[in-house]
């Protein structure tokens, strides 16, 4: 049963690392040529879009991970490498949601919003920092997966 966690929880993985990096570096630059309203409505359409596989593909990566995380006798013995690196893991996968959540549920529609009414764009650089950090925890935590099947 392990092997379809396993598999389960690096597809779900792939589908969250490659659907972002495909909006990163291809469709959230294009969206940025189109002129205000339509790059609103572009925008609002790929992060609705986004939503239902990448959140889905979230979920599906945590719940494995944690099924996987007790096959492997996570927090069994105390102080053992594969515990400090599965901490880090789910501290980087804690601040990825919750970085997630701010930048799609609360900066993203408020810039959207800002862009609509034509006013000055103030939660873009916040909405900028907040996702790049999210990609650079997207880029981590596989790593950090990675490591963690060398320690098992």
């Amino acid at each position: 049963m392990d092997i379809v966690f396993l598999a389960a929880h690096v597809l779900a993985a792939c589908v969250w690392v490659g659907g972002t990096v495909i909006l990163v570096f291809v469709a959230v630059p294009y969206a940025r040529t189109l002129p205000g309203e339509t790059r609103a409505e572009a925008l609002r359409a790929l992060g609705q879009g986004w939503r239902l596989f990448g959140w889905g593909a979230m979920a599906v990566a945590a719940v494995t991970g944690i099924q996987l995380a007790i096959a492997d006798g996570a927090f069994d013995d105390a102080g053992g490498d594969f515990d400090a690196v599965l901490v880090v893991k789910i501290a980087a996968v804690g601040t990825l949601i919750a970085g997630a959540v701010v930048h799609d549920f609360l900066l993203g529609p408020r810039l959207a919003h800002q862009i609509r009414e034509g006013r000055p764009q103030t939660l873009r650089r916040p909405l900028v920092v907040v996702g790049w950090a999210n990609f650079a925890l997207t880029l981590t935590v596989p790593v950090l997966g990675a490591a963690l099947g060398h320690l098992s």
